[in-house]
């Protein structure tokens, strides 16, 4: 009777364990946020994992969805950016330039951005012209 309670609890542990694992990462590890200095003002980034849909995907390139959000100086503005990533890859990594003129800025910020399912951030910022290293 004690072998099959504790097969029983192994068992169940194993099941827990593999539910945890499909369930999605905690808010604050969905959003990377970072504030860099430019022009003597801070510039907010924030980069979003948001919830996928797998309707829009198709089987040899699953996307996901990552919504960039920029604000300076009182203004703001969001950028979506759609993810290719190979299933079952721990992590997936691409680029995205996004210009600044929206908030006044004549730059254009060229991010390093990495994505695994229910989390992306913010890897590299790099503001060009000028190529000033970010992060």
């Amino acid at each position: 009777m004690g072998k099959i309670a504790a097969g029983a609890l192994g068992l169940a542990l194993a099941l827990l364990g593999d539910a945890s694992a499909a369930t999605p990462p905690p808010a604050s590890e969905a959003c990377s946020n970072d504030t860099f200095s430019v022009d003597g003002s801070p510039l907010g980034v924030q980069v979003c994992a948001q919830a996928t849909d797998a309707k829009g995907a198709s089987v040899a390139k699953p996307a996901a969805v990552v919504q960039e959000t920029f604000s300076y100086r009182g203004a703001s503005f969001a950028h979506t950016l759609t993810v290719e990533f190979l299933a079952g890859a721990e992590i997936s990594r691409t680029i995205d330039d996004v210009s600044l003129a929206r908030l006044g800025i004549a730059k254009t910020l060229h991010l390093s951005i990495a994505y695994k399912p229910g989390s992306a951030r913010l890897e590299h910022a790099l503001l060009v012209p000028g190529a000033i290293a970010l992060k």
